[in-house]
Protein backbone atom coordinates (compact mmCIF):
# COMPACT_ATOMS: atom_id res chain seq x y z
CA UNK A 1 0.00 0.00 0.00
CA UNK A 2 2.45 2.25 0.87
CA UNK A 3 4.52 1.79 -2.62
CA UNK A 4 0.96 2.71 -4.43
CA UNK A 5 1.09 5.65 -2.46
CA UNK A 6 4.89 6.79 -2.97
CA UNK A 7 4.10 6.37 -6.55
CA UNK A 8 1.44 8.36 -6.93
CA UNK A 9 2.90 10.96 -5.06
CA UNK A 10 6.03 10.81 -7.48
CA UNK A 11 3.49 10.88 -10.92
CA UNK A 12 1.66 13.91 -9.60
CA UNK A 13 5.47 15.64 -8.89
CA UNK A 14 6.43 14.73 -12.29
CA UNK A 15 2.89 16.40 -13.60
CA UNK A 16 4.30 19.51 -11.71
CA UNK A 17 7.43 19.71 -13.32
CA UNK A 18 6.10 18.84 -16.71
CA UNK A 19 3.85 21.44 -16.47
CA UNK A 20 6.76 24.31 -15.06
CA UNK A 21 8.84 23.02 -17.89
CA UNK A 22 6.60 23.72 -20.69
CA UNK A 23 6.53 27.65 -19.43
CA UNK A 24 9.84 27.67 -18.48
CA UNK A 25 12.07 29.90 -21.71
CA UNK A 26 8.74 31.20 -23.02
CA UNK A 27 10.84 34.46 -22.52
CA UNK A 28 14.35 35.38 -23.72
CA UNK A 29 17.24 37.47 -23.00
CA UNK A 30 19.68 37.42 -25.87
CA UNK A 31 23.22 38.64 -25.18
CA UNK A 32 25.46 39.82 -27.78
CA UNK A 33 29.12 38.40 -28.50
CA UNK A 34 30.40 42.06 -29.27
CA UNK A 35 28.16 45.64 -28.65
CA UNK A 36 25.84 46.16 -31.14
CA UNK A 37 24.99 49.59 -32.26
CA UNK A 38 22.06 51.25 -33.72
CA UNK A 39 20.83 54.34 -34.62
CA UNK A 40 23.36 56.08 -31.87
CA UNK A 41 22.81 53.36 -29.24
CA UNK A 42 24.81 50.33 -28.05
CA UNK A 43 22.97 46.82 -27.22
CA UNK A 44 24.68 44.80 -24.87
CA UNK A 45 21.39 42.20 -24.67
CA UNK A 46 18.20 42.11 -25.46
CA UNK A 47 15.32 41.19 -23.41
CA UNK A 48 11.88 39.49 -25.09
CA UNK A 49 9.09 39.34 -23.20
CA UNK A 50 6.83 37.01 -25.12
CA UNK A 51 4.48 36.05 -22.25
CA UNK A 52 3.62 39.78 -22.07
CA UNK A 53 2.19 39.95 -25.40
CA UNK A 54 -1.76 40.35 -26.19
CA UNK A 55 -3.71 39.59 -28.98
CA UNK A 56 -3.43 43.27 -30.44
CA UNK A 57 0.42 43.06 -30.67
CA UNK A 58 -0.21 39.66 -33.23
CA UNK A 59 -3.13 41.68 -34.74
CA UNK A 60 -0.76 44.75 -34.86
CA UNK A 61 2.12 42.86 -36.46
CA UNK A 62 0.08 41.79 -39.14
CA UNK A 63 -1.40 45.30 -40.01
CA UNK A 64 2.04 46.62 -40.09
CA UNK A 65 3.26 43.64 -42.76
CA UNK A 66 -0.66 44.62 -44.60
CA UNK A 67 0.37 48.22 -44.80
CA UNK A 68 3.56 47.18 -46.98
CA UNK A 69 1.76 44.94 -48.81
CA UNK A 70 3.38 41.82 -47.06
CA UNK A 71 0.74 38.98 -45.67
CA UNK A 72 1.18 36.30 -43.13
CA UNK A 73 -0.49 32.88 -43.70
CA UNK A 74 1.10 30.85 -40.99
CA UNK A 75 3.20 33.30 -38.86
CA UNK A 76 5.59 30.89 -37.07
CA UNK A 77 6.74 30.50 -40.83
CA UNK A 78 7.21 34.08 -41.82
CA UNK A 79 10.43 35.48 -41.24
CA UNK A 80 9.04 38.77 -41.15
CA UNK A 81 5.89 38.29 -38.91
CA UNK A 82 8.44 36.51 -36.19
CA UNK A 83 10.80 39.30 -36.27
CA UNK A 84 8.48 42.06 -35.96
CA UNK A 85 6.56 40.05 -33.14
CA UNK A 86 9.89 39.84 -31.64
CA UNK A 87 10.20 43.38 -31.69
CA UNK A 88 7.66 43.96 -29.95
CA UNK A 89 8.45 41.61 -26.77
CA UNK A 90 11.55 42.92 -26.57
CA UNK A 91 9.88 46.60 -26.90
CA UNK A 92 12.14 48.34 -29.68
CA UNK A 93 11.23 48.87 -33.34
CA UNK A 94 11.43 46.26 -35.97
CA UNK A 95 14.49 48.04 -37.89
CA UNK A 96 16.17 47.52 -35.13
CA UNK A 97 16.14 43.49 -35.74
CA UNK A 98 15.78 43.26 -39.20
CA UNK A 99 19.16 44.96 -38.71
CA UNK A 100 20.83 42.54 -36.36
CA UNK A 101 23.40 40.49 -37.37
CA UNK A 102 22.37 37.23 -39.25
CA UNK A 103 23.60 34.85 -36.46
CA UNK A 104 21.99 36.91 -33.93
CA UNK A 105 18.44 37.54 -36.40
CA UNK A 106 18.27 34.20 -36.68
CA UNK A 107 18.71 32.90 -32.72
CA UNK A 108 15.80 35.83 -31.93
CA UNK A 109 13.27 34.73 -35.02
CA UNK A 110 14.19 30.87 -33.83
CA UNK A 111 13.17 32.37 -30.21
CA UNK A 112 9.35 33.74 -31.81
CA UNK A 113 8.72 30.51 -33.87
CA UNK A 114 9.06 28.50 -30.53
CA UNK A 115 7.26 30.86 -28.49
CA UNK A 116 4.47 30.64 -31.34
CA UNK A 117 4.87 26.86 -31.47
CA UNK A 118 4.79 26.00 -27.69
CA UNK A 119 2.10 27.90 -26.64
CA UNK A 120 -0.12 26.62 -29.88
CA UNK A 121 -0.74 29.83 -31.23
CA UNK A 122 0.72 28.45 -34.58
CA UNK A 123 -2.60 26.32 -34.84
Amino acid sequence: MEDVKQTAVATEEKKVNVTESDTEGLNYTHVFKKPFEFEGKTYDKLTFDFEGLLGSDMIAVENEMAAVGEYVLSPEISTSFLSKMAARAAGVGSDLIEHLPIRDFGKIKNKSRDFLVTTGLSD
